[in-house]
Protein backbone atom coordinates (compact mmCIF):
# COMPACT_ATOMS: atom_id res chain seq x y z
CA UNK A 1 0.00 0.00 0.00
CA UNK A 2 0.98 3.48 -0.98
CA UNK A 3 1.72 5.08 2.26
CA UNK A 4 0.01 8.41 2.89
CA UNK A 5 3.21 11.23 3.06
CA UNK A 6 3.73 15.09 4.18
CA UNK A 7 3.36 17.96 1.85
CA UNK A 8 7.03 17.90 1.91
CA UNK A 9 7.75 14.28 0.83
CA UNK A 10 4.97 14.77 -1.88
CA UNK A 11 6.04 17.74 -3.15
CA UNK A 12 9.99 18.29 -2.43
CA UNK A 13 11.66 21.86 -2.15
CA UNK A 14 15.46 23.27 -2.04
CA UNK A 15 16.38 25.67 0.30
CA UNK A 16 16.98 27.98 -2.66
CA UNK A 17 13.75 27.92 -3.71
CA UNK A 18 12.52 31.40 -4.92
CA UNK A 19 9.23 33.22 -5.43
CA UNK A 20 8.65 33.19 -9.35
CA UNK A 21 7.99 36.41 -11.41
CA UNK A 22 5.10 35.80 -13.32
CA UNK A 23 6.85 37.47 -16.31
CA UNK A 24 8.49 34.14 -16.72
CA UNK A 25 6.09 32.04 -17.26
CA UNK A 26 5.15 30.97 -20.65
CA UNK A 27 2.37 33.81 -21.28
CA UNK A 28 4.93 36.26 -19.80
CA UNK A 29 8.31 35.18 -22.29
CA UNK A 30 5.48 35.58 -24.96
CA UNK A 31 4.88 38.78 -24.25
CA UNK A 32 8.79 39.72 -23.69
CA UNK A 33 9.46 38.30 -26.87
CA UNK A 34 6.30 39.65 -29.13
CA UNK A 35 5.53 42.70 -27.22
CA UNK A 36 1.92 41.59 -26.84
CA UNK A 37 -0.48 38.53 -25.40
CA UNK A 38 -0.51 35.38 -27.03
CA UNK A 39 -3.69 35.09 -29.55
CA UNK A 40 -4.32 31.31 -30.37
CA UNK A 41 -4.93 31.96 -34.07
CA UNK A 42 -6.26 35.90 -35.81
CA UNK A 43 -9.51 36.23 -36.70
CA UNK A 44 -7.91 35.60 -40.74
CA UNK A 45 -6.57 32.31 -39.29
CA UNK A 46 -9.72 31.09 -38.35
CA UNK A 47 -11.75 32.38 -41.37
CA UNK A 48 -9.16 30.18 -43.45
CA UNK A 49 -9.84 26.88 -41.53
CA UNK A 50 -13.86 27.68 -41.38
CA UNK A 51 -13.54 27.79 -46.18
CA UNK A 52 -11.35 24.81 -45.64
CA UNK A 53 -13.98 22.52 -43.58
CA UNK A 54 -10.77 21.77 -41.06
CA UNK A 55 -13.00 19.49 -38.74
CA UNK A 56 -13.06 20.77 -35.18
CA UNK A 57 -12.75 24.11 -36.75
CA UNK A 58 -16.34 25.25 -38.13
CA UNK A 59 -18.05 28.54 -37.23
CA UNK A 60 -20.39 26.45 -35.15
CA UNK A 61 -17.27 25.30 -33.18
CA UNK A 62 -15.66 28.44 -33.03
CA UNK A 63 -18.67 30.21 -31.73
CA UNK A 64 -18.94 27.25 -28.87
CA UNK A 65 -15.67 28.15 -27.93
CA UNK A 66 -16.45 31.63 -27.53
CA UNK A 67 -19.32 31.97 -26.00
CA UNK A 68 -18.00 29.09 -23.20
CA UNK A 69 -15.18 31.23 -22.67
CA UNK A 70 -17.46 34.13 -21.68
CA UNK A 71 -15.09 35.01 -18.35
CA UNK A 72 -13.54 37.93 -20.49
CA UNK A 73 -16.69 39.67 -20.46
CA UNK A 74 -15.62 43.26 -21.30
CA UNK A 75 -13.47 42.62 -25.12
CA UNK A 76 -10.02 43.56 -24.89
CA UNK A 77 -9.32 42.81 -20.71
CA UNK A 78 -7.85 40.31 -19.50
CA UNK A 79 -10.08 39.38 -17.01
CA UNK A 80 -8.06 38.26 -13.90
CA UNK A 81 -6.03 40.14 -10.22
CA UNK A 82 -8.47 42.62 -8.62
CA UNK A 83 -10.73 42.13 -11.98
CA UNK A 84 -14.50 41.49 -12.35
CA UNK A 85 -15.51 38.60 -9.98
CA UNK A 86 -11.80 38.34 -8.85
CA UNK A 87 -12.25 41.71 -7.14
CA UNK A 88 -10.31 41.85 -4.18
CA UNK A 89 -12.72 44.18 -2.18
CA UNK A 90 -16.41 43.51 -1.52
CA UNK A 91 -18.96 43.28 -4.23
CA UNK A 92 -21.24 44.99 -2.15
CA UNK A 93 -23.30 41.80 -2.69
CA UNK A 94 -23.20 40.06 0.80
CA UNK A 95 -23.30 42.28 3.02
CA UNK A 96 -23.14 41.95 7.11
CA UNK A 97 -25.60 44.51 9.27
CA UNK A 98 -24.23 47.40 10.50
CA UNK A 99 -23.92 46.36 14.33
CA UNK A 100 -23.68 42.46 13.86
CA UNK A 101 -20.83 41.12 15.34
CA UNK A 102 -18.83 38.92 12.58
CA UNK A 103 -19.47 35.00 12.43
CA UNK A 104 -16.87 33.19 15.29
CA UNK A 105 -16.43 29.59 15.01
CA UNK A 106 -14.04 27.05 15.23
CA UNK A 107 -11.73 26.37 12.14
CA UNK A 108 -13.23 23.30 11.63
CA UNK A 109 -16.68 24.69 11.25
CA UNK A 110 -15.48 27.45 8.71
CA UNK A 111 -14.57 25.06 7.00
CA UNK A 112 -17.50 23.18 6.83
CA UNK A 113 -19.83 25.70 5.61
CA UNK A 114 -17.32 27.28 3.51
CA UNK A 115 -16.52 23.97 2.06
CA UNK A 116 -20.42 23.41 1.94
CA UNK A 117 -21.19 26.94 0.25
CA UNK A 118 -18.47 26.23 -2.03
CA UNK A 119 -19.48 22.84 -3.15
CA UNK A 120 -23.28 24.49 -4.14
CA UNK A 121 -21.69 27.15 -5.89
CA UNK A 122 -20.05 24.45 -8.27
CA UNK A 123 -16.56 23.38 -6.87
CA UNK A 124 -15.86 19.73 -7.18
CA UNK A 125 -13.64 20.10 -4.29
CA UNK A 126 -12.38 22.44 -1.67
CA UNK A 127 -9.43 22.19 0.07
CA UNK A 128 -7.43 24.14 3.04
CA UNK A 129 -4.05 25.54 4.17
CA UNK A 130 -1.76 27.46 5.26
CA UNK A 131 -1.01 30.59 3.06
CA UNK A 132 2.50 29.29 2.06
CA UNK A 133 4.38 33.09 0.81
CA UNK A 134 6.55 30.93 -1.36
CA UNK A 135 3.93 29.96 -3.68
CA UNK A 136 2.92 33.55 -4.29
CA UNK A 137 4.33 35.35 -7.37
CA UNK A 138 6.99 37.89 -6.41
CA UNK A 139 5.32 40.07 -9.64
CA UNK A 140 2.27 39.96 -12.07
CA UNK A 141 2.38 38.83 -15.28
CA UNK A 142 1.71 42.38 -16.17
CA UNK A 143 4.68 43.85 -13.64
CA UNK A 144 2.74 45.20 -9.74
CA UNK A 145 5.21 43.40 -7.41
CA UNK A 146 2.97 41.44 -5.12
CA UNK A 147 3.70 42.01 -1.82
CA UNK A 148 2.45 41.84 1.95
CA UNK A 149 1.24 44.24 4.22
CA UNK A 150 -0.57 45.24 7.46
CA UNK A 151 -3.59 46.11 6.25
CA UNK A 152 -7.08 44.68 6.32
CA UNK A 153 -8.36 44.19 3.01
CA UNK A 154 -6.37 43.65 -0.28
CA UNK A 155 -6.07 46.45 -3.33
CA UNK A 156 -4.52 46.74 -6.13
CA UNK A 157 -2.66 50.02 -7.68
CA UNK A 158 -0.84 50.71 -10.75
CA UNK A 159 2.74 49.56 -9.24
CA UNK A 160 1.83 46.79 -7.26
CA UNK A 161 -0.63 44.34 -5.49
CA UNK A 162 -1.00 44.28 -1.90
CA UNK A 163 -2.16 40.65 0.22
CA UNK A 164 -2.77 41.41 3.76
CA UNK A 165 -0.61 40.16 6.42
CA UNK A 166 -3.81 38.74 8.22
CA UNK A 167 -4.52 36.59 4.95
CA UNK A 168 -2.75 33.57 6.95
CA UNK A 169 -4.89 31.12 4.97
CA UNK A 170 -6.04 29.70 1.34
CA UNK A 171 -9.10 27.95 0.22
CA UNK A 172 -8.11 25.81 -2.64
CA UNK A 173 -10.95 25.37 -5.12
CA UNK A 174 -11.61 22.67 -8.26
CA UNK A 175 -14.20 23.36 -10.96
CA UNK A 176 -14.90 20.31 -13.59
CA UNK A 177 -14.06 20.03 -17.01
CA UNK A 178 -16.12 17.55 -19.19
CA UNK A 179 -14.69 14.29 -20.24
CA UNK A 180 -16.65 14.10 -23.55
CA UNK A 181 -15.49 17.67 -24.54
CA UNK A 182 -11.70 16.99 -23.85
CA UNK A 183 -11.84 14.04 -25.87
CA UNK A 184 -11.62 17.03 -28.83
CA UNK A 185 -8.38 17.94 -27.92
CA UNK A 186 -7.02 19.68 -29.59
CA UNK A 187 -9.88 21.27 -32.15
CA UNK A 188 -12.04 24.03 -30.96
CA UNK A 189 -14.54 21.75 -29.81
CA UNK A 190 -12.60 21.51 -26.69
CA UNK A 191 -14.49 23.86 -24.65
CA UNK A 192 -13.82 22.06 -20.79
CA UNK A 193 -10.99 24.11 -20.52
CA UNK A 194 -12.31 27.99 -21.05
CA UNK A 195 -15.69 26.96 -19.74
CA UNK A 196 -13.30 25.76 -16.38
CA UNK A 197 -12.02 29.50 -16.24
CA UNK A 198 -15.43 30.49 -16.89
CA UNK A 199 -16.58 29.38 -13.70
CA UNK A 200 -13.39 29.48 -12.38
CA UNK A 201 -14.23 33.32 -12.38
CA UNK A 202 -17.73 33.45 -11.08
CA UNK A 203 -16.84 30.41 -8.16
CA UNK A 204 -13.75 32.27 -6.20
CA UNK A 205 -15.87 35.79 -6.73
CA UNK A 206 -18.77 33.75 -4.91
CA UNK A 207 -16.97 32.20 -1.81
CA UNK A 208 -14.97 35.30 -1.61
CA UNK A 209 -17.97 37.02 -1.25
CA UNK A 210 -19.69 34.48 1.18
CA UNK A 211 -16.61 34.81 3.13
CA UNK A 212 -17.07 38.78 3.34
CA UNK A 213 -20.71 38.50 4.40
CA UNK A 214 -19.72 36.55 7.53
CA UNK A 215 -17.42 39.79 8.36
CA UNK A 216 -14.15 38.76 7.07
CA UNK A 217 -11.89 39.82 3.92
CA UNK A 218 -11.16 37.65 1.24
CA UNK A 219 -8.63 37.91 -2.62
CA UNK A 220 -10.12 35.32 -5.16
CA UNK A 221 -7.78 34.26 -7.67
CA UNK A 222 -7.33 32.66 -11.03
CA UNK A 223 -4.60 31.29 -13.21
CA UNK A 224 -2.71 34.86 -11.46
CA UNK A 225 -1.53 35.88 -8.12
CA UNK A 226 -0.02 32.87 -6.96
CA UNK A 227 0.94 29.30 -8.60
CA UNK A 228 -2.48 27.09 -7.93
CA UNK A 229 -0.85 23.75 -8.11
CA UNK A 230 1.48 23.51 -5.34
CA UNK A 231 -1.78 24.88 -3.23
CA UNK A 232 -3.80 22.79 -4.40
CA UNK A 233 -1.49 19.93 -3.44
CA UNK A 234 -0.85 21.32 0.05
CA UNK A 235 -4.96 21.63 0.50
CA UNK A 236 -5.11 18.19 -0.21
CA UNK A 237 -7.01 18.08 -3.42
CA UNK A 238 -4.15 15.64 -5.09
CA UNK A 239 -1.05 15.23 -6.98
CA UNK A 240 1.42 16.28 -9.85
CA UNK A 241 1.01 14.71 -12.60
CA UNK A 242 4.19 14.09 -15.03
CA UNK A 243 2.54 16.38 -17.83
CA UNK A 244 2.81 19.12 -14.96
CA UNK A 245 -0.76 19.37 -13.97
CA UNK A 246 -2.61 18.84 -10.95
CA UNK A 247 -4.04 14.86 -10.93
CA UNK A 248 -7.35 14.17 -8.52
CA UNK A 249 -8.45 10.88 -7.37
CA UNK A 250 -12.18 11.96 -8.21
CA UNK A 251 -11.45 13.64 -11.68
CA UNK A 252 -7.74 13.03 -12.71
CA UNK A 253 -6.55 16.11 -14.42
CA UNK A 254 -10.03 16.71 -15.49
CA UNK A 255 -10.04 20.15 -12.97
CA UNK A 256 -9.59 23.74 -13.15
CA UNK A 257 -8.29 25.69 -9.95
CA UNK A 258 -9.06 28.55 -8.59
CA UNK A 259 -8.30 29.74 -5.15
CA UNK A 260 -9.60 32.11 -2.12
CA UNK A 261 -6.82 34.21 0.64
CA UNK A 262 -8.15 34.96 3.69
CA UNK A 263 -8.42 35.93 7.47
CA UNK A 264 -10.74 33.68 8.41
CA UNK A 265 -9.07 30.61 10.49
CA UNK A 266 -8.95 27.43 8.36
CA UNK A 267 -8.04 23.84 9.65
CA UNK A 268 -5.00 21.93 7.10
CA UNK A 269 -6.69 19.64 5.02
CA UNK A 270 -4.95 16.04 5.00
CA UNK A 271 -2.67 15.26 2.15
CA UNK A 272 -4.17 13.08 -0.74
CA UNK A 273 -3.65 9.56 -0.45
CA UNK A 274 -0.51 8.76 -2.12
CA UNK A 275 -0.77 6.19 -5.85
CA UNK A 276 -0.63 8.79 -8.36
CA UNK A 277 3.19 9.77 -8.43
CA UNK A 278 4.21 6.33 -8.45
CA UNK A 279 1.53 5.58 -11.33
CA UNK A 280 2.94 8.95 -13.46
CA UNK A 281 6.65 7.46 -13.11
CA UNK A 282 6.00 4.12 -14.63
CA UNK A 283 3.30 4.82 -17.36
CA UNK A 284 5.00 7.94 -19.41
CA UNK A 285 1.96 7.81 -21.67
CA UNK A 286 1.45 11.95 -21.57
CA UNK A 287 4.83 12.15 -22.81
CA UNK A 288 4.87 9.46 -25.75
CA UNK A 289 1.39 11.03 -26.94
CA UNK A 290 2.70 14.89 -26.26
CA UNK A 291 3.05 16.50 -29.86
CA UNK A 292 5.43 19.17 -28.71
CA UNK A 293 7.63 16.22 -27.08
CA UNK A 294 7.25 18.92 -23.90
CA UNK A 295 6.67 16.68 -21.57
CA UNK A 296 9.73 14.73 -20.30
CA UNK A 297 9.72 10.50 -20.38
CA UNK A 298 12.84 10.95 -17.90
CA UNK A 299 12.73 10.81 -14.04
CA UNK A 300 11.61 14.05 -11.62
CA UNK A 301 14.66 16.76 -11.84
CA UNK A 302 15.34 19.97 -9.18
CA UNK A 303 15.21 22.11 -12.77
CA UNK A 304 13.73 22.35 -15.99
CA UNK A 305 14.09 22.49 -20.04
CA UNK A 306 13.30 26.32 -20.55
CA UNK A 307 13.03 29.83 -19.45
CA UNK A 308 9.42 29.67 -18.17
CA UNK A 309 10.37 27.28 -15.24
CA UNK A 310 11.36 27.95 -11.91
CA UNK A 311 13.68 25.91 -10.56
CA UNK A 312 13.64 24.41 -7.05
CA UNK A 313 11.05 21.70 -6.73
CA UNK A 314 11.88 18.10 -7.19
CA UNK A 315 9.57 17.28 -9.83
CA UNK A 316 8.44 16.60 -13.50
CA UNK A 317 9.04 19.98 -15.42
CA UNK A 318 7.47 20.42 -18.77
CA UNK A 319 9.31 22.85 -21.71
CA UNK A 320 6.23 24.98 -21.54
CA UNK A 321 7.15 27.68 -23.96
CA UNK A 322 7.54 24.63 -26.50
CA UNK A 323 3.72 23.61 -25.81
CA UNK A 324 2.71 27.20 -25.76
CA UNK A 325 4.55 27.07 -29.59
CA UNK A 326 2.50 24.34 -30.56
CA UNK A 327 -1.08 26.10 -29.36
CA UNK A 328 0.18 28.73 -31.72
CA UNK A 329 0.29 26.26 -34.38
CA UNK A 330 -2.87 24.61 -33.86
CA UNK A 331 -4.77 27.89 -33.51
CA UNK A 332 -6.17 26.68 -29.76
CA UNK A 333 -4.88 25.45 -26.70
CA UNK A 334 -3.67 21.79 -26.97
CA UNK A 335 -5.05 19.51 -24.11
CA UNK A 336 -3.46 16.83 -25.60
CA UNK A 337 -2.14 15.55 -22.19
CA UNK A 338 -5.57 15.94 -20.25
CA UNK A 339 -7.26 13.85 -22.87
CA UNK A 340 -4.86 10.73 -22.78
CA UNK A 341 -4.09 10.73 -19.05
CA UNK A 342 -4.61 7.45 -17.79
CA UNK A 343 -6.89 9.05 -14.85
CA UNK A 344 -8.74 10.81 -17.53
CA UNK A 345 -11.54 8.39 -17.45
CA UNK A 346 -15.85 8.30 -17.35
CA UNK A 347 -17.09 7.33 -13.98
CA UNK A 348 -17.92 3.68 -13.18
CA UNK A 349 -17.08 0.97 -11.23
CA UNK A 350 -14.34 -0.68 -12.74
CA UNK A 351 -12.12 2.47 -13.10
CA UNK A 352 -12.73 3.03 -9.29
CA UNK A 353 -11.12 -0.67 -8.92
CA UNK A 354 -8.31 0.53 -10.96
CA UNK A 355 -7.74 3.27 -8.73
CA UNK A 356 -8.19 0.82 -5.90
CA UNK A 357 -5.37 -0.66 -7.16
CA UNK A 358 -3.42 2.54 -7.74
CA UNK A 359 -3.22 3.27 -4.58
CA UNK A 360 -3.07 0.42 -2.95
CA UNK A 361 -1.03 -2.36 -5.01
CA UNK A 362 1.54 0.16 -7.28
CA UNK A 363 3.34 -3.30 -8.27
CA UNK A 364 0.38 -3.84 -10.99
CA UNK A 365 0.96 -0.24 -12.58
CA UNK A 366 2.99 -1.00 -15.25
CA UNK A 367 -0.04 -3.61 -16.13
CA UNK A 368 -2.68 -0.88 -15.64
CA UNK A 369 -1.00 1.46 -18.39
CA UNK A 370 0.11 -1.38 -20.45
CA UNK A 371 -3.74 -1.97 -20.62
CA UNK A 372 -4.62 1.72 -21.16
CA UNK A 373 -2.94 2.02 -24.42
CA UNK A 374 -4.15 -1.38 -25.42
CA UNK A 375 -7.87 -0.43 -24.83
CA UNK A 376 -7.30 3.04 -26.75
CA UNK A 377 -8.60 4.90 -23.76
CA UNK A 378 -7.29 8.84 -24.78
CA UNK A 379 -8.32 8.30 -28.37
CA UNK A 380 -9.64 11.77 -30.09
CA UNK A 381 -13.25 11.72 -30.70
CA UNK A 382 -14.06 12.58 -34.64
CA UNK A 383 -15.23 16.24 -34.42
CA UNK A 384 -17.41 16.05 -37.42
CA UNK A 385 -19.80 13.85 -34.98
CA UNK A 386 -20.26 16.25 -32.20
CA UNK A 387 -23.15 17.92 -32.82
CA UNK A 388 -24.36 15.21 -34.49
CA UNK A 389 -25.57 13.20 -30.68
Amino acid sequence: MTKRRSFEENYPIRDDYARFDQRDSAFGQAIKKNGKPVEFGSEEYKADRIRKNVPGFSLIDYAFNAAAGMYEFTPGEHVSMDRGFYSWGSLGVARKPEGIPRWEGEPGEAATIIGKAARYFGAVSAGFCELDRRWVYSTSRWGKEIVFEDVDEGYTTEEKAVIPEGHRWVIALTVPMEYEETMYSPTALEVATVMGYSRMHILAGQVAEFIRGLGYHAVPCGNDTALSVPIAIQAGLGHLGRHGRLITWERGPLVRICKVFTDIPLPTSPQAPGGIIEYCQVCKKCAKHCPSRSITEGPRTWEGPCDANNPGVYKWYTDAESCLRYWNEVGTGCNVCFRICSFTKPQGAVHSAVKWFIRNVPQLNGLWAWTDELLGYGRMSEPREYWKE
